[in-house]
């Protein structure tokens, strides 16, 4: 009985220990409101309002996009954290796709348990993986350079060029 018990309690620590290293640092998609944009060219500095604090506070962030010169105050904007946060790229304004184009060269190719990954370099945005579509995954080879966009977190990039 008393072993039975240390045990529970020992699978009940290892995985709260899971939980809590396991976790992300960096969120990787988040959707806000646009306070202010303050457009530098393909760059803008955005102020966003930061929805999980209980007060109005908000947050600025910097973007490198074709897109920002479509950002407008009020708008909701859609973007996605790459390598850990250091490039933002924006997904979608007011729900439709930006569709801007990213480039890379893939540098591995993975499967697991029937879901395709390879990982991109970039001088744009360092180092990524993504979720890829069978056919692309069988067509790509380590070393292609990609021409793709991002859409919705967790589906396949869309991949627009191989070479």
């Amino acid at each position: 009985m008393r072993k039975g018990l240390i045990i529970g309690a020992l699978i009940v620590i290892a995985i709260i220990v899971f939980f809590i290293f396991n976790k992300d640092s960096v969120p990787t998609e988040s959707t806000r409101y646009i306070i202010s944009v303050d457009h530098e060219g393909d760059s803008c500095k955005v102020t966003v309002d930061s929805p999980p604090k209980s007060k109005k506070s908000t947050q600025t962030e910097r973007f490198e996009s074709p897109s920002c010169n479509k950002l407008k105050e009020g708008n909701v904007i859609t973007y996605r954290y790459l390598n850990e946060g250091k490039y933002l790229y924006i997904v979608s304004i007011n729900k439709e796709l930006t569709k801007d184009p990213l480039a890379g060269v893939v540098t591995k190719k993975n499967e697991n348990d029937g879901k395709y990954y390879i990982t991109v370099s970039s001088t744009s945005f360092g180092e990524e993986k993504f979720p890829v579509d069978k056919k692309d995954w069988a067509r790509v080879n380590i070393r292609s350079n990609l021409a793709f966009y991002l859409d919705d977190w967790g589906t396949p990039i869309n991949i627009t060029k191989i070479q």
